[in-house]
């Protein structure tokens, strides 16, 4: 609403990133574990209570939480965000649940609380997921799925999205750009349920890479500082791409920690004005001491 853009408007991040308009953030956060007809899981329920709490507290998402949820609670919940997001929104969609693929087709399925082992009827299919992402009016989207073969959704082998060298251009490319992604647990193989304390240890390196940034990070930023602790964890390797057929366009998802831009000092006069740039270029993510760090200040304290 309108406070959502006064925070907006205020939380414009100031000198080296002048001109980015975040927009407003949403998540569908769903967790599967009381099936009807598969196996039950034990974290995935938990896992989505802990994301939403984090993108809630900490992101300022308006986060919708579906717990134990059939197709038709997955579908309804689309259909509304479809209705109510514009260009100027972000959308995060986390799935904890069954995953199968099928081995004719070789076409991935997220498997709702409802769904049979031999019927597919009440299964979600990548396409079902990509129909309505393609449908949905929000710059950027990202699924992030912690599911069994939840590596059918993306296009390629996962070695994350490239980044410019210049972080501010970067990031303000990346923001003006449509982009469609998918961070996911594993390729196309099964993945843990637990392994990572009362979290899946994929959940337990998202959550913890999303509780240790303090600025803006974007999805390939998530993916490589996530990748190495579960590969350490588990014998699955999580993948990030853009989503095969959803008119990516070469954006990226941006989080951005709450209070990470207003809480940068003002480029003041004089010592004032040099010591605020040099702790604003090591907010923005550049080592202080490196040539990247030595520009940023440059940049800011003409």
């Amino acid at each position: 609403g309108s406070e959502q853009k006064r925070l907006a408007e205020q939380n414009k991040p100031a000198g080296a990133i002048p001109s980015i308009e975040f927009g407003d953030y949403h998540a569908l956060v769903i967790g599967n574990n009381n099936y009807t007809h598969l196996p039950k899981l034990k974290n995935a329920v938990g896992d989505a209570k802990d994301v939403s709490s984090v993108l809630t507290r900490m992101y300022d998402f308006q986060v919708s939480t579906l717990l134990n949820a059939t197709r038709s609670d997955i579908f309804s919940a689309l259909v509304k965000l479809r209705a109510e997001l514009t260009w100027g929104s972000n959308l995060l969609i986390y799935y904890a649940g069954h995953g199968i693929v099928d081995e004719y087709t070789g076409v991935g399925f997220w498997q709702p609380v409802d769904a049979a082992e031999e019927d597919p009827s009440n299964w979600i299919s990548n396409s079902d997921v990509t129909n309505m992402l393609n449908a949905i009016g929000a710059k950027h989207v990202m699924i992030i799925a912690d599911s069994c073969y939840s590596g059918t959704l993306v296009r390629s082998t996962g070695k994350g999205l490239r980044t410019a060298k210049d972080r501010d251009v970067w990031l303000k490319r990346i923001s003006q750009k449509r982009s469609r992604t998918a961070l996911v647990s594993g390729g196309i193989e099964p993945v843990m349920d637990g392994g990572g304390g009362k979290n899946s240890v994929f959940a337990k390196a998202l959550l913890d890479v999303l509780k240790e940034n303090q600025s803006v990070i974007d999805g390939t930023a998530v993916f490589e500082a996530l990748k190495r602790r579960v590969v350490l964890g588990s014998d699955q390797t999580p993948e990030y791409s853009d989503i095969r057929k959803a008119e990516h366009d070469g954006g990226d998802f941006l989080l951005v920690r709450r209070g990470a831009i207003t809480e940068q000092p003002s480029i003041t006069e004089g010592a004032d004005a040099l010591e605020g740039a040099k702790k604003q270029c090591s907010q923005l993510g550049f080592t202080e001491g490196t040539v990247e760090h030595g520009k940023c200040v440059m940049k800011l304290y003409k």
